[in-house]
């Protein structure tokens, strides 16, 4: 029952924090978490083992959808090339990933990206940060909610912000399936442009 009811608190209060359109795999886990607290409780309540394992099964079985992001629990391959073995997939590291000014993206290269978008591809890009990044990573790029990148100091390249931004990455879930891959692309190149 504590079980259940911390996995609906956090998972509540995530959904909440969420932006853009909500996935299938978690409208199911709600569902299923809703389905085996009180499965559980009558299991308990009735020394009804069969019940009892049976909820325990169905949490273990939520659990892993919510660490893979899918209903079979398996993770997509990447598309892209995997992010560089110098960073790792924890919220504390994209929030560390904030180090001394990398050479490659210098005002003129920002400058670059800019000039090299369409008005209409910088427009999209910015309309679908604004919709899907902004909630965690701000406006401006400085917000870094729940541990979320500071995009102002972020020292990926435009091809590791693309594989997170499509895959995901900690707590940062992946858009791959919401997003075209010239979409992903104009986004990760628009977060270049935050940088300050």
């Amino acid at each position: 029952m504590i079980l259940g009811t911390l996995i609906l608190l956090t998972g509540g209060y995530l959904l909440f924090l969420y932006s853009g359109g909500i996935p299938t795999y978690l409208i199911v886990k709600i569902v299923l978490v809703l389905l085996a607290i009180p499965l559980g409780i009558v299991g308990i309540k009735r020394e009804n083992k069969v019940l009892t394992v049976l909820a325990l099964f169905i949490f273990l079985y939520v659990y892993g959808v919510a660490e893979t992001n899918s209903l079979t629990m398996n993770k997509n391959e990447p598309s892209v090339a995997p992010i560089s073995n110098t960073t790792t997939e924890t919220p504390e590291a994209d929030a560390a990933e904030t180090a001394a000014a990398s050479p490659g993206f210098s005002d003129a290269a920002q400058q670059e990206i800019i000039a090299s978008m369409s008005e209409t591809q910088l427009a999209n890009a910015k309309a679908i940060y604004t919709q899907v990044c902004a909630t965690c990573h701000g406006e401006d790029g400085a917000k870094g909610l729940g541990g979320a990148a500071l995009l102002t100091q972020s020292q990926l390249t435009l091809n590791d912000r693309i594989n997170v931004i499509e895959n995901g990455r900690g707590l940062m879930p992946g858009f791959g399936d919401q997003l075209t891959p010239q979409e992903a692309e104009a986004l990760a190149a628009y977060t270049i442009t935050l940088k300050k």
